[in-house]
């Protein structure tokens, strides 16, 4: 072998080599994109722990304070709010950005809504946490979003 072919084996193996690295940051690059955090307020009208958490009784506004903090500022809320807490939800219930979750209440694919108010945080469309009510936001819900924050 000549010392030119020897020179344009060693840059083709040399290109290869990059090629494959490059690839291969570009994979992991992609792969750790966090996926968005979603929160989904599960609520009906008639709801008086609802209105409570909405804020619209004095001394209450747990939904601003969270919206307001690095947690709530860290996620896209989503409100899907049913007429009447007697009836199901039902697919009008659900906005237009919002009609992913109409098959999973539906099917009941990331387990039963237990109450009101609660919450479900999704890691893209993947079901990650649920929480009913005050106490569970505190224990289940702010830890979640925080692990995902980091």
């Amino acid at each position: 072998m000549t010392q030119r072919m020897k020179r344009r084996n060693l840059f083709g193996k040399l290109f290869v080599v990059a090629a494959l690295t490059l690839s291969s940051v570009a994979t992991t690059a992609t792969q750790a994109a966090p996926e968005p955090l979603t929160v989904v307020y599960w609520s009906a009208k008639d709801c008086r722990w609802c209105t409570w958490w909405e804020g619209t009784l004095i001394g209450s506004g747990g939904e601003a304070k969270f919206l307001s903090s690095p947690e709530g500022k860290a996620v896209r809320y989503m409100v899907v709010k049913k007429p009447t807490l007697a009836a199901p939800f039902a697919e009008r219930d659900f906005a237009a950005d919002q009609k992913w979750l109409w098959p999973r209440v539906k099917n009941e694919t990331d387990g039963k809504i237990k109450g009101y108010p609660s919450f479900s945080l999704y890691e893209g469309e993947k079901f990650v946490a649920y929480a009913l009510g005050d106490e569970d936001i505190e224990s289940k819900l702010l830890p979640a979003i925080r692990a995902r924050m980091k």
